[in-house]
């Protein structure tokens, strides 16, 4: 890549006897061979050719440092940059740099500068091969920092390249971060025609690894297309929060919105609760309903919970969403929880509360029943640790209760 300025950098991997339309015959001796510089002058108007020793090695069978390869390029096919072959010859040099791991961070600095011209040589050289760039793995870094300072006219050319091939570009790895980035820098109309473009495929990339991630800039960016994407989710929602990828959706449209325009997608959770509590995925969505603290939607998740609460709480991911309920319910509703826990003042279950006191997850619902409930409930939980002392203080979990206790003003010594 040519510029005009001392210092920048080129890519040139032409040996001069190719150069020269000469291609030596099989087993021939190396004509490759070039006098050695050990210390080639500091030239500051000396561009650098990005080509590597090992490359080079590979070729010619020499190993030279890359100054002394930049020597020998520089004699052997200088550019001036005024022709229309030597500018064609940058662009695709450019394009070479790009697609290699340092030429790609030497191009994203470049662009880092606010120099215009640069900026837009970058672009016009490496915008005829955007279909192969945006899914390269060096070359998609740079398509996203020019994302980040492309002019008007250039947000439109960009555009209409992503129109042409939305779905494969959405659902590719490189190519949705490249996306992502453009999503992320180009104006609310451009956005808008994307989501148009890629409404049909909508609930394929709520699932897609790749295109989850689309589907969430929208949510974010375009607040009056909620209801399109409601009505597409709704019907695939019970898949949708159980899986990795549609869980994802699912809660950017609960941290977005306010929970009474959610209300069909709440319908739909509480119809299914039980299931989606102990679900790796589904406990987050529940748990987002809960963080809203609609007192209907929370007394309907205790109704939907009934029986299930000892269980749940023991239970890796239910039992972050029983602690919520305990902390959104009523003094009535918690007094229902507790007792279907523990039990109540007429018989607690001790061995209940001592598998709880020691348990990875039970801990933390009999925190909270220390927290919330009744004096009799505290001393009833008291009792069974106290009893329990010697076998439960070398429990990492049963410490968390020890000291719950203790901060209440309860001894064990």
């Amino acid at each position: 890549m040519a510029f005009n300025t001392p210092t920048e950098q080129i890519v040139r991997s032409v040996p001069r006897s190719v150069s020269n339309g000469y291609v030596p015959p099989i087993n021939s001796p190396n004509t490759f061979h070039r006098p050695f510089y050990p210390n080639p002058p500091n030239d500051a108007s000396r561009r650098v050719h990005l080509i590597s020793s090992d490359l080079w090695e590979a070729i010619t069978g020499e190993h030279l440092t890359p100054a002394n390869i930049c020597q020998i390029l520089d004699s052997s096919i200088p550019l001036t940059g005024d022709t229309p072959n030597s500018q064609s010859l940058q662009a695709m040099q450019c394009v070479l740099m790009a697609r290699d791991r340092q030429g790609s961070r030497i191009i994203q600095k470049r662009l880092e500068e606010r120099n215009e011209a640069d900026r837009n040589f970058i672009f016009n050289s490496l915008f005829p091969s955007m279909n192969e760039l945006v899914y390269d793995p060096s070359a998609n870094f740079v398509i996203q920092k020019m994302c980040e300072t492309m002019t008007d006219e250039q947000q439109t050319m960009m555009l209409e390249f992503f129109l042409r091939d939305c779905n494969a570009i959405t659902d590719h790895p490189n190519g949705c971060r490249v996306l992502q980035k453009f999503i992320e820098f180009t104006n609310h109309d451009n956005v808008d025609q994307l989501f148009v473009a890629l409404r049909a495929n909508l609930i394929q990339l709520c699932f897609s690894q790749n295109g989850n991630h689309i589907v969430q800039r929208f949510i974010e960016l375009l607040p009056e297309r909620v209801q399109e994407i409601i009505d597409c989710v709704l019907p695939q929602l019970s898949n949708l929060v159980i899986d990795n990828c549609g869980c994802r959706v699912v809660q950017r449209l609960f941290e977005k919105f306010q929970i009474d325009i959610l209300e069909p997608l709440v319908q739909e959770v509480l119809s299914c609760a039980p299931e989606l509590a102990t679900n790796q995925y589904g406990n987050y969505v529940v748990q987002n309903i809960l963080d809203a603290g609609k007192r209907a939607h929370i007394a309907a998740l205790i109704v939907a919970f009934k029986g299930h609460f000892y269980e749940f709480s023991i239970h890796k991911f239910a039992s972050n969403v029983i602690e919520k309920c305990i902390r959104g319910a009523t003094k009535q509703e918690q007094e229902a929880i507790f007792s279907e826990v523990i039990g109540n003042d007429d018989r607690f279950e001790k061995k209940r509360i001592m598998r709880m006191v020691g348990d990875q997850f039970g801990n933390y619902v009999i925190q909270r029943i220390i927290e919330y409930g009744t004096e009799s409930q505290q001393n009833a939980i008291f009792d069974v640790v106290y009893y329990n002392y010697d076998a439960l203080i070398s429990n990492n979990y049963a410490k968390h209760v020890i000291s719950k206790l203790e901060n209440l003003g309860y001894e064990f010594d």
